[in-house]
């Protein structure tokens, strides 16, 4: 035979074998390729059930591990998903491990937080917390609506919360202190859109969370190391309009006016946002600094702006603080006193510049020169409130606290942790601290809304205020057993 013509036949005789075999291997492939129609699902937990959009497991039903927001990094055990869930309906969550797949449940102990229990930063609208295990048992929801899923496979513990997003920050109408609540356009499984119009923003920072909350507690007490304990999930989105980040930095909003703000919840594309602006606004203007003068006071008749420690201090909090000013000083007895702005410019506010006295401060008096005064020499804390096109003053005995974790923990106002005043020294003094922690201390007053709008700490001899800087003060480490003083008139601190 000719050997060209053998080569060519045997060449054709392979090329059928192989084709026969690629077929005979792909026929293989579809039977063994989970059912032929099904596709290949990986590794990982998937939530499933009538209440969701899923009846089998599906990859846009997988949890994807997030951050514990404790120290803001990702933690492989930490997973959640935001879901558009059915009322009435129930659903699981599934794992896959190869081959293997187990049904996942609430324990016995799952249940809706009563608001007693609540963390004061934890989602307000409905959370639901307790045990995950292996069971038939199945999670259901009272509400149509967007929830977010989260769970730790370390610690065996899930929890589910109700989600209504809003602004919040310095830009926002209710500052720091609150969210401005973006109501849901209506419910739907593929996408869901909470907006709000109108919205007055000013310059400043702000952020996205939901149902007032800012994290999720799994475990409070779980060491990460370095000092750092508990394992929590962000509630709160920041970085950027075009970039969303779980837990991420404050937004920067550029100019005032009037804005629409959205935040999107899709099945594909997860959680955006957008903030437009729609109109013009001009927010009122107040003055830059104030001062506290006179020979009441221990500075004198200096010019204002001349002695720094005269200064009074802005409240944080964003725009509904603003205009708001605060000094706790020693105030001489039947002494004169004024408040004014640098080099006496307006506001210049003797007894006649106030339109409204606290009732339940101390009794003002007209010195008889168109000055202040009071009847008893005492540490007071002074607030002037420029707010609303008004001009009003409270004079109070200061009432200092401290708070967190070398104070015991975050309740607010509590007496145990409540200053003292030591008048012969003009000095405002703690109690012994009741255990090792950063050192927060705040001042006191019905027209400040929260405590840290008023916050400041001993740093280094000098007192650091927070003012209207956003921003939590130096983290200050305090022994159990110290005991802080403040000298108010001079802005220095001992913690000795």
């Amino acid at each position: 035979m000719n050997k060209r013509l053998f080569f060519r036949n045997f060449s054709l005789v392979w090329l059928f074998i192989f084709a026969v075999l690629t077929f005979t291997a792909c026929e293989k492939d579809d039977d063994n390729d989970n059912g032929g129609d099904t596709p290949l699902v990986e590794d990982g937990f998937y939530v499933v059930g009538e209440a969701t959009p899923f009846s089998e497991i599906d990859p846009q039903g997988a949890l994807m591990t997030t951050k514990n927001e404790v120290i803001q990094e990702e933690r492989s055990e930490l997973r959640e998903i935001y879901i558009a869930l059915k009322a009435g309906a129930d659903f699981n969550i599934k794992s896959v491990a190869g081959a293997d797949q187990k049904t996942w449940g609430p324990g016995a102990d799952f249940a809706l937080v009563a608001e007693d229990d609540l963390d004061a930063e934890e989602p307000q609208e409905g959370l639901w917390r307790g045990t995950l295990e292996v069971t038939e048992n199945a999670f259901s929801v009272p509400e149509d609506g967007l929830y977010h899923v989260v769970m730790d496979t370390e610690l065996g513990k899930v929890a589910v919360a109700r989600v209504i997003w809003g602004a919040i920050g310095a830009a926002t109408p209710n500052g720091w202190g609150g969210s401005t609540e973006l109501p849901s356009q209506g419910f739907d499984q593929q996408s869901m859109t909470f907006e709000a119009t109108d919205v007055v923003m000013v310059v400043g920072d702000y952020k996205f969370r939901y149902s007032d909350g800012w994290k999720i507690v799994l475990d409070s007490e779980y060491d990460l190391g370095g000092g750092d304990k508990g394992i929590k999930v962000n509630c709160n989105f920041g970085g950027s309009l075009s970039n969303l980040e779980t837990g991420g930095d404050n937004i920067s909003n550029d100019e005032n006016g009037l804005f629409t703000v959205n935040v999107t919840w899709s099945l594909t594309d997860g959680t955006s946002a957008t903030v437009t602006k729609t109109g013009e606004y001009t927010p009122p203007a107040f003055p830059d600094a104030m001062y506290l003068v006179g020979n009441a006071t221990e500075y004198g008749w200096d010019e204002p702006g001349t002695v720094d420690d005269a200064i009074m201090h802005k409240a944080d909090g964003g725009s509904p603080t603003e205009g708001l000013f605060w000094k706790i000083a020693h105030l001489h007895a039947d002494s004169s006193f004024k408040l004014a702005a640098e080099a006496w410019g307006d506001p210049n506010l003797g007894y006649g510049g106030i339109d409204e006295f606290d009732a339940d401060g101390v009794t003002v008096s007209d010195d008889g020169d168109g000055n202040m005064s009071v009847s008893t020499s005492n540490v007071y804390m002074i607030v002037l409130d420029l707010r609303d096109d008004a001009v009003k003053l409270s004079i109070k005995e200061a009432e200092v606290y401290g708070i967190g974790d070398a104070f015991g923990g975050w309740d607010e106002d509590v007496e145990a942790n409540k200053f003292t005043i030591d008048l012969p020294n003009k000095a405002v003094i703690s109690p012994a601290l009741p255990a090792d922690g950063t050192i927060r201390t705040y001042a006191q007053h019905a027209w400040i809304p929260d405590w840290w709008n008023a916050e400041f700490v001993p740093n280094a001899g000098d007192i650091e205020y927070r003012n209207d800087s956003g921003a939590d003060p130096t983290a200050i480490a305090g022994s159990t057993g110290e005991v802080i003083t403040y000298y108010f008139d001079t802005n220095t601190s001992k913690v000795e």
